[in-house]
């Protein structure tokens, strides 16, 4: 059977293992001025048969996490034929993705050896799990470990689902998210000291570093915590280019490089999340309406007609598709509001709705304002009295990994059911309320602030005298203490543990 030249081209390390080095992903690995190490990259265990999935934005490395998986393979010494790389963009139907992989099962791949198959923006395929489900059930995935990538939440959740008994089992969960890196993987990855610090703290580990936010969270103030402080410049400083950059590695490259973020950089990530919803059936203009609207309302409680109001869109049923759709292409995070009787979500109250990451925000302003995004952004971030709102999306973004680190059924996990955000009677709010597990329920609030007075703390008060909390947080800008029921800790402290 001959081999179609596009297998070959993407698989180059088929002819020779040392051709993964010229693959240009893993070039522009080597050029870069960051080697970011995505913990996720070491959650995947291929050493069984399983499908996983792995979501994530567009721009945010997906096809860069897969290339370095398949570099460490090789330099495993697994054969080269064994490892498949394909990506999806060209195919347009799951009869493809059968036709493609069964030519590579039944053209390369060595018989009665395990093999590693990377479909790439496996999304772009309507219907892609039908041919999923078909090999599997043929049984072409026995003895292989697959990883499917794509950038819409809603089209691969909802198609994996249709994968019953199919996806194999494993003790993690089958489907991933990358998200842009973190702030704690932004700080080790750009300071060797502070990743010194962390390392000798052993905060790498989860366990580690949930006991020390429980501690906090107790009045405790650990002693590591009170170490890393001492880096307060280095953090603040790490954190405010945090804000302008976001956690994109090619954004966060540029500007190391350049001191500057190029135009042409904030609209190759404009075109590709636009043209994916606009690929969805929905309409430019209403998608830049409601993209405006929620710059507008950001971390204010609104619903859906408020959202409407000023849009030529006339009914809240699709302004919620859009929101919902945003969300689904993990540019936007929206909450529900916390019931106190239901421990739950108030699914008929207001939403909050927050930015995923700091450079979406800016991008996203940038297409609305039409100026220039590099100068927009700088010009937002000198704005003291606004900043504490792109803060509180930080924020919640981090919350929402929190949460799902805490979450003991992972498999089961939606943030919309353990974020919340919560208003009293007298709409006095707390900004995020934080459902653990064993019933434990977090208040937290955000004061990008020096000082913190006691009228900053009656949101968190009024919540603890509605429910049986007695302990919450304040992140604040560069405050730490405890007075017992409540520990004010700075916000890129806090982000550290997460």
């Amino acid at each position: 059977m001959s081999i179609p030249v596009e297998l070959i081209e993407q698989n180059q390390w088929w002819k020779n293992p040392d051709e993964i080095n010229r693959d240009k992903n893993i070039v522009a690995l080597k050029e870069s001025k960051i080697d970011w190490v995505p913990r996720i990259m070491h959650m995947f265990d291929l050493g069984n048969d399983v499908v996983y999935t792995l979501r994530g934005p567009r721009q945010v490395g997906k096809t860069t996490l897969l290339k370095r998986m398949v570099k460490n393979l090789l330099e495993d010494d697994v054969p080269p034929r064994q490892i498949f790389y394909f990506t999806c963009d060209l195919i347009d139907n799951p009869k493809s993705i059968v036709e493609t992989v069964s030519t590579y099962i039944d053209a390369v791949k060595a018989p009665d050896e395990r093999a590693y198959i990377f479909l790439d923006e496996v999304s772009s395929v309507r219907n892609w799990q039908k041919g999923i489900k078909y090999l599997h059930d043929k049984g072409s995935l026995a003895s292989t470990t697959v990883i499917l990538t794509g950038s819409h939440n809603l089209d691969i959740k909802t198609a994996s689902e249709r994968l019953p008994g199919r996806r194999g089992l494993t003790e993690d969960a089958l489907d991933k998210i990358m998200l842009p890196m973190k702030f704690a993987e932004y700080t080790e990855t750009l300071n060797k000291e502070i990743r010194e610090k962390i390392l000798e703290h052993n905060l790498l580990s989860w366990q580690n570093r949930r006991e020390m936010l429980f501690r906090l969270l107790e009045g405790t103030i650990p002693e590591e915590i009170t170490d890393l402080s001492f880096f307060s410049k280095e953090l603040n400083l790490l954190f405010s280019n945090y804000l302008l950059t976001g956690g994109i590695a090619k954004v966060i490259n540029e500007f190391l490089k350049r001191k500057y973020i190029s135009p042409s950089l904030y609209k190759t990530y404009l075109d590709v999340v636009i043209g994916d919803i606009v690929a969805w059936n929905k309409r430019d203009s209403y998608l830049r309406q409601v993209v405006s609207r929620t710059l507008e309302t950001l971390g204010t409680p609104v619903g859906w007609n408020t959202l409407k109001k000023g849009t030529d869109i006339s009914s809240h049923n699709t302004v919620e598709q859009y929101i919902e759709t945003l969300a689904a292409s993990f540019v936007v995070i929206y909450l529900y509001q916390y019931n106190t009787t239901r421990k739950g979500p108030d699914y008929a109250k207001s939403k909050k709705l927050h930015f995923h990451d700091p450079f979406f925000f800016h991008a996203m302003r940038s297409w609305i304002n039409r100026k220039n995004p590099f100068e927009l952004a700088l010009e937002y971030l000198e704005k003291t009295e606004r900043l504490g709102l792109l803060v509180e999306s930080v924020v919640a973004g981090h919350l929402i990994r929190l949460a799902f680190q805490l979450c003991e059924q992972k498999q089961l996990f939606a943030y919309e059911n353990s974020l919340f955000y919560w208003r009293g009677k007298n709409d006095r709010e707390v900004d995020f309320i934080l459902c653990a597990p064993n019933k434990t329920v977090i208040p937290i609030e955000v004061k990008y602030q020096t000082n913190i007075s006691r009228s900053d703390k009656y949101g968190l008060i009024d919540f603890t005298k509605n429910t049986k909390t007695t302990k919450g947080f304040i992140i604040s800008k560069d405050t730490l203490e405890s007075t017992g029921k409540i520990t004010t800790i700075p916000v890129w402290l806090f982000l550290l543990l997460i």
